[in-house]
């Protein structure tokens, strides 16, 4: 896609998130029978095609070979100081990090979102610590619950977990009209042999995002590498006149662009695109 396409796109998908007006208690709701009964219904059964259609309006994204549906018009990886600051799924280690610009704790009541938590390290095993068992998905049993106060005060989010798989999933809703956590919990859903997840993060936490810088950009293309993907680094077309502004600041190798989208179901083995600014004309 030309540069100039490709920066208009972004830059209207980030016009289009708009912050909650007000922060919400999120509806706990109930993990009953009927519940787990109906969770994984999109996972293929052997011969089935995949990927699977994930519920109308959403996507999939997830890690370690699970996956849940999220809004298609989230973003991925939008963070400041390892939280999130846009409706957005992101990794979350427990990391604490130093911030010239700290965020306002409210923002983070503002804003949904979904954390995806590795339960192999320190944070995870205290966030599944807390939940309960409900029924399973594919034959792994899964864990369900709430976990309040480690985005924001008074901020509860619904976590479910399949343990044995070493992943969880914590969403938080601002705003009740927009997200339905029935939908998150119901679409859990194992992936099936030969498929995985492109790593929504460097192993710090990172996702890396639009202006990436270059080192980190090449990071993440050998983490991409290690985990047996075929990583193609396209440069973009150079910029026009109504994107030069845009990207007057980044410098030659940056990040513009990953396809598939960090998260995102993929093959084994398959393409990962990163698109790299160019250099720019004397």
């Amino acid at each position: 896609m030309p540069l100039s396409a490709r920066l208009l796109s972004l830059v209207a998908v980030g016009a289009s998130v708009v912050l909650a007006s007000c922060a919400g208690e999120q509806p706990s709701g109930s993990f009953g029978t009927d519940r787990a009964a109906t969770r994984g219904a999109a996972a293929s059964a052997p011969g089935d095609a995949w990927p699977a259609s994930p519920p109308e309006g959403h996507r999939w994204v997830g890690d370690r070979g699970v996956v849940v549906a999220v809004p298609d018009w989230w973003t991925t990886g939008d963070t400041q100081c390892l939280l999130p600051v846009e409706d957005t799924v992101y990794v979350e280690t427990g990391a604490m990090t130093d911030c010239a610009a700290p965020v306002p704790p409210e923002t983070h009541r503002e804003v949904s979102s979904v954390a995806v938590v590795p339960t192999d390290l320190a944070h995870g095993e205290r966030l599944v610590g807390d939940l309960v068992p409900d029924g399973d998905v594919s034959g792994q049993a899964v864990l369900t619950g709430e976990e309040c106060g480690w985005i924001a005060e008074r901020a509860c989010r619904t976590v479910v977990a399949v343990p044995s798989l070493g992943v969880a999933f914590a969403m938080y809703v601002a705003d009740a009209g927009d997200v339905d956590p029935a939908v998150f919990r119901d679409s859990l859903t194992l992936l099936p042999d030969g498929w995985t997840t492109v790593p929504l993060a460097l192993r710090g936490g990172h996702t890396p995002v639009w202006g990436t810088e270059p080192p980190t950009t090449r990071d993440y293309a050998r983490l991409l590498e290690e985990r047996g993907f075929a990583v193609r680094v396209e440069p973009a077309e150079p910029p026009d006149s109504r994107t030069s502004s845009l990207v007057a600041s980044l410098p030659e190798g940056a990040l513009l662009d990953i396809q598939p989208t960090p998260g995102s179901p993929i093959e084994d083995g398959a393409e990962v695109v990163l698109t790299v600014m160019p250099p720019l004309p004397e």
